[in-house]
């Protein structure tokens, strides 16, 4: 092909391409659009996954356990326990470990459940159930209400576009902003704002209100904070606000901030937080496996030490032994004596009796329809015995001795042999 006619080539690709791009501008526009996509990796089965990169990023060392149930001790009293869990599952022991551990000095931070009620029937009485740990505190816990903010859209549509702006301009100013429930915590130097939260109210009974610090939300309880020993149980009436999806709003992360200072007032301290989500049994594996590892290994080298030795072998395979087997006139003389030790020697001489008849009968046509006495005489003209001998070894039953058993089933044997 010519040099003129590949450059012709060329520019047509060129133009057409060209041509394309433009038509493809004209045609279409390009929009953003916002997507909502869920929680990835660790924090799609952990709510306190944002609170433990919060805490580490704050200087806290933190660290997520799976479940109550699967610890075999606890930490030192210099750590704080986050315990964002219903508690259901929980025997009493375990709580019983739980606050000793917190009389010990250490912060146990809880949330609070709905006590219950349950009827009898029979007596129409209500048997009220509490939390042990809700008990062991003397606090009783309604159930929830969500409440939203007091001031979430703004009606006018003037002051919205205004507020916008404001925002992206940076000069936007606090007294505009949206009205939320506030807290006051004795260490923070504000009121602390929170939004869109679930809240139970809590009551202390009296007994235990001179030990308790209350902190209140919308006049009622929201926090309460009891010493126990030498350590101390925080009590939020949910927990919800730490979790992945509400850290970030309001307040949220500097009240957690300065729940987990509760107890250990110092910047450097605690010096762990243990963050737990889960009231669950570990599963039975895991639990084989943590109690029992040693007789697990035992059993698996046993197992390899046992297949090794039944895939190995040195030498050609031993032949296997042929079986003895006895003659068949063993077994017919086994039955014989059998039959005679137990007073059957009248079966065994009808047996004979009858094979010798059969064959009568197969030679003679209508030996059956013949008398008694002329059978005896067809057989004593071919045997040349005497009738009386025949009757008695053909009809006799008086034979009791082995000798005359013997005579007897051999003078039968030599008549069928000779017919």
């Amino acid at each position: 092909m010519s040099k003129p006619v590949n450059i012709l080539i060329a520019l047509l690709i060129i133009g057409v391409s060209i041509l394309g791009v433009y038509n493809f501008i004209q045609t279409h526009e390009y929009k953003t659009f916002s997507e909502r996509t869920d929680f990835k990796g660790e924090a799609r089965s952990n709510p306190l996954y944002a609170a433990r990169l919060f805490l580490k990023r704050m200087g806290i060392p933190s660290e997520t356990k799976n479940s109550l149930q699967g610890l075999r001790s606890y930490p030192d009293t210099d750590t704080v326990l986050v315990l964002d869990t219903r508690r259901s599952t929980l025997s009493k022991e375990k709580i019983d470990q739980l606050i000793k551990w917190v009389e010990s000095g250490g912060h146990l931070i809880a949330k609070a459940n709905k006590d219950w009620e349950a009827s009898d029937k029979k007596t129409n009485k209500k048997n009220q159930s509490r939390d042990p740990l809700q008990k062991y505190l003397g606090v009783h816990v309604s159930s929830g209400s969500y409440l939203e903010d007091l001031d979430e859209t703004i009606e006018d549509f003037e002051d919205m576009v205004n507020e916008a702006k404001d925002e992206i301009e940076g000069n936007k100013d606090d007294s505009k902003s949206f009205n939320y429930h506030t807290i006051s915590l004795k260490e923070a130097s504000k009121k602390l704002a929170l939004k869109d939260i679930w809240f139970r109210d809590i009551t202390v009974d009296t007994a235990h209100q001179n030990k308790t610090e209350e902190i209140k939300l919308d006049g009622r309880n929201y926090i309460i904070r009891q010493r126990v020993g030498n350590g101390m149980v925080t009590l939020v009436s949910d927990l919800k606000f730490i979790e992945n999806k509400g850290l970030g709003n309001a307040d949220h992360a500097e009240i957690l901030w300065y729940l987990v200072h509760g107890l250990h007032s110092s910047l450097y301290q605690p010096r762990d937080i243990w963050l737990i989500h889960n009231d669950k049994m570990p599963p039975l594996w895991r639990l084989l496996w943590q109690y029992g590892w040693a007789f697990i290994l035992s059993l698996l080298l046993l197992f390899v030490a046992w297949l090794l030795s039944s895939t190995r072998r040195f030498g050609p395979l031993i032949p296997k032994a042929e079986e003895n087997r006895r003659s068949l006139s063993e077994h017919i003389t086994s039955s014989g004596h059998f039959y005679w030790k137990n007073n059957k020697r009248s079966k065994l001489l009808n047996s004979v009796r009858q094979a010798l008849i059969q064959k009568l009968a197969r030679i003679h046509p209508g030996w059956s329809q013949r008398s008694e006495q002329e059978q005896l005489e067809i057989i004593a003209k071919h045997s040349k015995l005497s009738p009386d001998t025949l009757h008695k070894a053909l009809y006799s039953t008086e034979i009791k001795t082995a000798e005359a058993f013997t005579h007897t089933i051999q003078l039968l044997e030599q008549l069928r042999k000779s017919l």
